[in-house]
């Protein structure tokens, strides 16, 4: 807005300038003919418009083009969800005894803390409960920092991701036994086949993953030919090390950010 009044200041003199020159050109014995004077006018303007572009352009803050070849890797903690480093770990499997788990004994220990759940297959045929898996989230709702759960093979590969927030409203009673059965048990018999289910709760199966490596671009352009929301990001190119969540908004973001 300063810049438009500057603008406008010089305009409104240079005007009154020429105006002037032009009534007191004859008492300093000089002629001055319309033609003359239109193109002392083109001049003027001339000069006043290049001023002004000039200034634009100066005064315009210096940015830089979207890096094309910004990886996963590269963005910060702020830019996608990591999976938590610290906190409580908790790995559960078919035979665990949710009773005895020191953060159902002791939950007061745990309020401030970042809880991952890791539910994991067993290698024999034991299988999960749907009503013990039931009664674990209703005793896990009441925390804040619950925020993932994350489903591998008895291999420790990487087989599903569910959002917690999903566990912690709707599997805390026995009507939601069918739901566990759904998008738990049914995803560890055949990950390949069902846990492209894991759509509907927000969640993502065993092929929406994803190397930190890959440019963020790229991961993009995955998205876009996928019927994924996003992607789990693995270390390298290693199943067995998930390390975060990274949905289609915040690779968007990562995309077209610029330098500070």
């Amino acid at each position: 807005m300063k810049r438009v009044a500057i603008s406008t200041a010089i305009g409104i003199c240079a005007g009154l300038a020429l105006w002037g020159a032009y009534l007191g050109a004859p008492y300093a014995g000089l002629t001055l003919t319309p033609t003359t004077l239109l193109v002392a006018a083109a001049i003027v303007a001339f000069g006043s418009s290049v001023a002004l572009l000039s200034l634009s352009a100066f005064a315009r803050p210096e940015g830089t083009a979207p890096k094309p070849w910004r990886r996963i890797s590269h963005l910060a903690s702020s830019e996608y969800r990591h999976f938590p480093r610290s906190g409580v770990r908790l790995r559960l499997r078919p035979d665990t005894v949710i009773d005895e788990l020191d953060i159902v004994r002791h939950p007061d220990s745990y309020k401030s803390k970042d809880i991952f759940l890791i539910i994991k297959k067993a290698s024999g045929k034991s299988i999960f409960n749907p009503v013990v898996l039931s009664r674990l989230f209703e005793k896990l709702s009441g925390f804040a920092g619950f925020e993932h759960i994350l489903l591998v093979n008895e291999h420790d590969e990487f087989v599903g991701y569910i959002p917690a927030m999903q566990a912690r409203m709707h599997w805390r009673e026995r009507e939601s036994e069918a739901a566990i059965t759904k998008y738990i048990i049914r995803v560890f018999d055949d990950p390949e086949e069902n846990s492209g289910v894991l759509r509907e709760i927000d969640g993502l199966g065993v092929n929406a993953t994803i190397s930190d490596r890959e440019l963020v671009t790229d991961a993009l352009k995955k998205l876009s030919e996928s019927l994924f929301r996003g992607f789990v990001v693995c270390g390298g190119r290693r199943n067995r090390k998930p390390i975060g969540v990274i949905y289609e908004d915040e690779l968007f973001r990562a995309s077209i950010k610029r330098d500070d």
